[in-house]
């Protein structure tokens, strides 16, 4: 069925959108961790989708593990659950979100939610009487989730991202995420418990390719002690203050050495700084011209997204543009209406 699928999957590709058999082997694919997608495309380069960020507060490890936090967590899902089939979601000044099993962005935004209002929930509950709805919600312990989950939350928004390049920051995120799981000394046992599970999470599950690390090692070049400390050694290059950027510490300071004759040599000496950080290709299409045979190499790989969400919300689009009330929707008109979802 496997071997099936992937002829099938060759030839659509090759037959309606009239891609070269040829230049299949130099076509990235990112995808979910899925048996059969990775079976299918074992003949093709492919990268996880790093986007889908799970969290690792699951009901049985808390159960036996952090029974605080797994009650904090049952108690703000039953919550929500209950303001949804009571009706008090309409009287709240915050639209209510219903939390998710696995993704840090439903988790994260329930959480925030509640933590927002809280004392408005409990006003309304209290004068109804139901105040066993949110007294099992520890507000310590809800505060430290909304700020621990915060990080996994935005990285995850950034590498889904579709208007500028992504792959460059996952090494970026991942350095991030891995100093924010380090233990504090002020951490309570169920707070140091979250942070090394998660920890784990993010060494296990959390791949990086060679593309990443090269992706990285082009952008950002790292200094001696750096290269010394081999492919698994991340050391950031200089910092260069600014207010305006999640990895200020890391970026480039301008430098004026003399310039090589090696193009590399060049790019390297240079230390050089962008005044926006996301616009990447921008970049070095300004410098072409001084890094002619980089900047080529820039495009070819900067083009490469870090998640699939970007085709998967233009696919969710589309199933609900040509529905069955639709189903005469020209091709044209299709694509106009999902070109305007994705840019308006």
């Amino acid at each position: 069925m496997l071997k099936w699928g992937r002829k099938i999957s060759v030839r659509l590709l090759v037959n309606k959108y009239g891609l070269d058999p040829s230049s299949l082997s130099r076509i990235v694919w990112v995808t979910e961790e899925g048996s059969n997608i990775i079976k299918a495309l074992e003949p093709y380069r492919r990268l996880s989708c790093l986007d889908l960020l799970r969290h690792s507060l699951h009901a049985d490890a808390l159960a036996d593990n952090n029974p605080d936090i797994g009650e904090t967590l049952s108690a703000a899902k039953g919550l929500v659950r209950y303001l949804k089939q009571s009706g008090l979601a309409a009287q709240l000044s915050k639209t209510v979100l219903q939390m998710g099993e696995k993704r840090f962005s439903t988790v994260y935004l329930t959480l925030k939610l509640v933590q927002d209002i809280f004392p408005e929930l409990w006003e309304k509950l209290e004068t109804r009487g139901e105040l066993e709805h949110i007294q099992n919600i520890a507000p310590d312990l809800l505060s430290f989730l909304v700020t621990f989950l915060e990080p996994f939350y935005n990285a995850q928004r950034e590498l889904e991202g579709d208007k500028y390049t992504t792959i460059n920051l996952v090494c970026l995120w991942l350095e991030k995420l891995k100093r924010h799981c380090n233990p504090s000394p002020t951490d309570s046992p169920q707070q140091a418990f979250v942070r090394q599970r998660h920890a784990e999470f993010i060494l296990q599950k959390i791949k990086i390719s060679e593309v990443h690390a090269h992706v990285h090692t082009l952008l950002l070049p790292v200094d001696e002690d750096a290269a010394a400390a081999g492919s698994t050694g991340f050391i950031p290059p200089a910092a260069r203050p600014r207010t305006d950027s999640d990895f200020a510490e890391w970026e480039n300071q301008d430098d004026d050495n003399e310039p090589d004759e090696d193009e590399v040599a060049v790019y390297n000496s240079q230390r050089h700084a962008m005044d926006d950080d996301r616009d990447l290709l921008k970049w070095w299409k300004v410098n072409e011209l001084v890094y002619p045979k980089l900047a080529r190499l820039a495009r070819s790989v900067l083009c490469i997204p870090a998640s699939s969400s970007s085709s998967e919300r233009v696919f969710s689009a589309a199933s609900r543009t040509i529905e069955q009330r639709r189903t005469a929707l020209k091709r044209a008109t299709v694509d106009a209406i999902l070109f305007l979802h994705d840019n308006i």
